[in-house]
């Protein structure tokens, strides 16, 4: 995979994140964002683009080494504004592919349970369907 077409992949994958924080916290008027990776001295970004470029810059090293197992997570709702926080597990970079979570790509979404809505029933069929039809869940 090239770097741009891994950019492009992480441009997507935010729009998955930030739909899977809409879904899980039953708020439509977050339209603000932080990024941060759990790097010692990691800065924080807001503009999406330079989003992409902290996430890119970390997770791909070469077309045919990329970090296969990066968690982002959504630690909390500050206002309007998503706090996404980043990390990887310490596997050797490898060609893009099918991750941990059966999705294509490294990335493994994650909220925190302190912000889930509590009408939200995580565990129900009809919830894990709503994830499955907007291409968040491919397995369960």
């Amino acid at each position: 995979m090239t770097k741009p077409d891994f950019e492009k992949f992480v441009d997507k994958t935010l729009d998955e994140i930030f739909l899977f924080a809409e879904i899980y916290t039953k708020r439509i008027d977050l339209n603000e964002r932080e990024f941060q990776w759990l790097i010692k001295d990691s800065p924080v970004v807001t503009e999406r683009r330079e989003i992409i470029s902290a996430i890119t810059s970390v997770v791909f090293i070469a077309p045919d080494k990329i970090y296969p197992c990066v968690d982002l997570q959504i630690m909390e709702v500050k206002d309007k504004t998503i706090v996404l926080k980043a990390w990887f597990a310490n596997y050797e970079p490898r060609p893009f592919g099918k991750g941990w979570s059966n999705r294509p790509g490294p990335f493994i979404y994650v909220i925190n349970q302190t912000i889930i809505h509590p009408a939200v029933n995580t565990n129900s069929k009809a919830f894990l369907d709503t994830l499955k039809d907007k291409g968040l869940l491919h397995q369960y």
